[in-house]
């Protein structure tokens, strides 16, 4: 286990104890690697404190070259493994917690099914968060609404904004909700995408309604909702058709939403994840034509 897997690993899970189990070593043999790297390059990488362990200014440098560095070293493998006629690896997975568990499941099947000895790690973060770490090597794939600058970006999901509202709201006997309509409406939803849909309804020359309760977890947003507290907008593939005392209604003018699985990397692991998980996407109606 080299000793800048063991430092990429330890900022990733942000302690030793979590690193450790991460790279299947000892706690003490994780902060000995650490200690010795620190000694042969002559710096402090990493500062510990109450708050945990935070990078250093050179710290950060050096992460960011040995992701690269691992990263080279995982594509070789890959190759080699290839050349003798096998496929193994690991690959970096980077999507929102709120991506169907029906597509999740969807594609990691399909891809462990074809390819079993390569491992996956999935990473859960917000749209913001996935750009960052796809930035900076943390994950090799990641779901994107803007698929620009990447070296491959392939479909995913094509799905449509609903407004959520409680079935006691005066517009829920409404078919469709007019976008102007819910601008004096208190908005509920996470702070970190609202960037995204205030981008997307602009693009439409069309409002959004300010953030009033910013709030992270989809429950706690549903019950909210039920309340009569707010509004919220919602891509209709994460809706529950069972949801109990709220109505989702489509917007006028109709707003659609594309998400794709983009990358920085070209290795065979990668190619192959991205092709084959874009492709069971279309086959199970994830990626439709707008209507």
């Amino acid at each position: 286990m080299s000793q800048l897997e063991v430092l990429v690993a330890i900022v990733d899970a942000g302690n030793l104890s979590e690193a450790a189990e991460v790279v299947s070593l000892t706690q003490s043999a994780v902060s000995y690697s650490l200690s010795r790297l620190e000694t042969e390059l002559g710096v402090t990488l990493l500062e510990r404190g109450r708050q945990g362990i935070a990078l250093t200014r050179i710290g950060e440098e050096i992460v960011q070259h040995a992701r690269s560095i691992l990263g080279q070293i995982e594509i070789i493998r890959q190759k080699t493994a290839r050349e003798q006629g096998f496929n193994t690896g690991k690959l970096r997975f980077g999507c929102v917690p709120t991506i169907p568990a029906r597509l999740l499941t969807g594609i990691l099947r399909n891809f462990q099914n074809k390819y079993p000895d390569i491992d996956i790690v999935v990473f859960e973060g917000s749209p913001l968060e996935l750009v960052e770490w796809l930035g900076s090597e943390v994950i090799d794939i990641g779901t994107v609404t803007a698929p620009e600058g990447y070296l491959l970006s392939l479909p995913f999901v094509h799905t449509e904004l609903n407004a959520l509202i409680s079935e006691r709201h005066l517009l829920a006997t409404e078919n469709e909700i007019p976008m102007e309509s819910l601008i004096n409406e208190a908005f509920i939803g996470p702070k970190a995408e609202y960037g995204i849909l205030h981008h997307l309804i602009r693009q439409q020359s069309l409002s959004l309604p300010r953030l009033r309760y910013a709030v992270s977890t989809q429950s706690t947003i549903l019950t909210m909702v039920r309340e009569n507290m707010g509004v919220a907008l919602m891509l209709d593939i994460l809706i529950d058709p069972r949801i109990e005392g709220i109505v989702a209604r489509p917007l006028v003018p109709r707003l659609f939403v594309d998400i794709y699985l983009s990358t920085h990397i070209k290795s065979p692991v990668v190619d192959a994840f991205m092709t084959n998980a874009s492709s069971w996407a279309k086959e199970h109606n994830f990626w439709l034509d707008v209507p």
